[in-house]
């Protein structure tokens, strides 16, 4: 088993939104398929996890903590394809409560000049039962805090400018609207976000 980026299987730091962010692992197998499900009807809403649908749970983890450990494997055995070149290492983390994996965020570790156009630093998804209940601001306020074990002094967040939760997520953690604008990858109206974690 890979070794972990430290400070994952954390619990809370209040109980207003229970649960903790944790690391995928083997044990993890129904509960993955079970929250996978949850976006099979709109599979676009998913961002923050880049293993293949039909993935087993050994594979999921195999891939997500070669990411996190900087692996870029020349050829994935989830995906099947050859890794792109501005592939960057990555970590992904999922919200645990109970049985239950309730969200998915992944923070890539630095930027390149396709994710200051879209994705950047961070991207996350929670699942449709367990929305506006506080679910994405704990797994972005524990991934701010990996930002800052990594030296990420400033990180880079884009969303839909229509989505509302999420706007609403971000500047609660400090994002400032740098633009909006058009968006050719995703065609739609996108909004950067900076959040200064230097003095945070």
């Amino acid at each position: 088993m890979f070794a972990r980026l430290p400070g994952v299987n954390k619990q809370t730091k209040s109980t207003a939104t229970p649960g903790r962010l944790v690391s995928l692992e083997l044990k993890h197998g129904d509960a993955l398929e079970t929250f996978l499900s949850e976006f099979d009807a709109e599979p676009h809403e998913l961002q923050g996890y880049f293993c293949s649908r039909g993935a087993s749970i050994e594979q999921a983890v195999g891939l997500l903590d070669a990411s996190s450990q900087g692996e870029r494997l020349i050829e994935t055995m989830v995906r099947g394809e050859t890794v792109a070149q501005d592939w960057v290492q990555n970590s992904t983390w999922f919200w645990e409560l109970g049985t239950r994996l309730q969200g998915v965020i992944n923070l890539r570790h630095r930027l390149t000049p396709a994710l200051e156009q879209e994705g950047g630093h961070i991207g996350y998804s929670v699942a449709r039962p367990f929305r506006r209940q506080g679910v994405a601001s704990k797994m972005l306020d524990a991934v701010l805090d990996h930002c800052r074990e990594l030296g990420i002094q400033q990180t880079l967040l884009t969303c839909s400018s229509d989505n509302v939760a999420s706007i609403g997520t971000i500047e609660k953690h400090g994002g400032v609207l740098h633009r909006e604008g058009w968006s050719e990858p995703s065609q739609e109206i996108l909004r950067w976000y900076w959040i200064d974690l230097k003095n945070a």
